[in-house]
């Protein structure tokens, strides 16, 4: 078997290579981390661009990566010639043959018998596209998932994806876009006073921050600010909704800032909200307000959810659930029974940040190659009580 021969040479000097589409402010701290572990000799990072135009427009601009050797748009050549100067290395493909790059990158892998994980999202199994996408990676999961050993499945929903694939439950990790933040000096509580809320991200019908204004508009009478900041297809819709029901004085909008101004903002709230109603694999906001002693509210669909702890660090709801946004809203109003900020800022640092998920990754390197216990996920082995799962 190749794992058990691979577990003999497993190294504290390991060379660790990710492929992805872009150079993504969300992977940054995590690939720094890596490269400053005792145990890591080299981090490389490959990507078929350095931005897309999607994050462009939300403010991103191409992040520095310090100690990471950073390999742009390579060409077949170059791939090839990636796989074979690292014969020793630990490849992260981010996707199975997702763009030209990646695919390539998939089948010299093959080809040479490479150390091989994937870092991979759920994918939305909804409608005539959903049942295409099920065809589609059955059809991979033939041909190419012999040659991955492991994924790394971002949220419940990746789990669920990849081991109802037929992928070895124990080779799947549950995992999430691990990211450090600044932060500034804890504020004091304001469970007094109206909570504020902060929401970041496109105003699409996915990302449900219409539908869930809707559901706030309901509590009109209570104390409340809310701050978007954003843009998007549904921005003049909820725009007019706001000032139809007179919330003009609750509920401001801002456009998007850069990503650096815009994670400087957190320190002015107590809620972060995440609403989304169609797949979103994990949702980073949620993790940045965390880390920031913020509480989070976000639907079930969000992979961040599985580290939302009811009456600890914020509240989830269901969509399909008639009421449940309502009760999530109330519990959000209410403000009452959750941590303080220092406790959840550093409840959040052990479990959602660049270094919580660069340890957490070689403790699963260990136990792919090295026969070691499969790790929990740091927001699950750092859960605040056993009553929580």
């Amino acid at each position: 078997m190749r794992q058990a021969v691979l577990s003999l040479v497993f190294s504290v000097d390991m060379n660790i290579i990710f492929w992805q589409g872009i150079i993504s402010i969300h992977q940054k701290t995590i690939l720094e981390a890596l490269a400053r572990h005792s145990r890591v000799k080299k981090v490389t990072l490959v990507v078929e661009r350095d931005i897309s135009a999607y994050r462009a427009n939300m403010g991103w601009e191409v992040p520095k990566i310090e100690s990471v050797e950073i390999i742009l748009s390579p060409d077949r050549d170059r791939v090839k010639q990636i796989f074979s100067s690292n014969k020793d290395a630990y490849h992260v493909l981010g996707g199975i043959r997702v763009g030209p790059m990646m695919t390539m990158a998939l089948e010299e892998g093959a080809k040479q018998n490479a150390r091989m994980g994937s870092l991979s999202e759920p994918y939305d199994r909804t409608g005539i596209k959903g049942k295409l996408r099920d065809l589609k990676y059955r059809y991979l999961r033939l041909f190419y998932f012999k040659h991955v050993d492991y994924f790394l499945a971002v949220g419940k929903e990746g789990v669920k994806t990849y081991t109802r694939l037929g992928f070895n439950p124990n080779r799947v990790f549950a995992w999430a876009y691990f990211v450090t933040v600044p932060t500034v000096t804890a504020k004091p509580n304001n469970r007094d006073t109206a909570p504020n809320i902060i929401y970041a991200g496109r105003i699409e019908e996915g990302k449900g921050i219409y539908r869930f204004v809707t559901e706030l508009a309901e509590n009109r009478n209570a104390q409340f600010k809310l701050e978007i900041f954003g843009g998007g297809p549904d921005e003049e819709k909820l725009k007019a909704f706001v000032d139809e029901s007179n919330l003009s004085d609750k509920i401001r909008f801002y456009p998007f800032l850069k990503y650096d101004d815009m994670v400087q903002q957190y320190a002015r709230y107590d809620w972060v909200v995440l609403p989304s109603t169609r797949k979103d694999g994990w949702g980073v906001v949620i993790s940045e307000g965390l880390l920031n002693g913020l509480k989070g509210i976000c639907s079930s669909i969000c992979g961040v959810s599985w580290a939302i702890i009811d009456n600890f660090n914020g509240v989830t709801f269901d969509w399909s659930q008639a009421g449940s946004c309502q009760k999530a809203i109330k519990a959000m109003l209410s403000d009452r029974g959750f941590a303080d900020s220092t406790t959840i800022k550093g409840w959040a640092q052990a479990s959602l940040s660049g270094e919580a998920g660069a340890n957490y990754y070689l403790d699963i390197l260990d136990c792919v190659y090295h026969s070691k216990e499969m790790p929990l996920p740091p927001w699950v082995a750092n859960k605040p009580n056993s009553n929580i799962s």
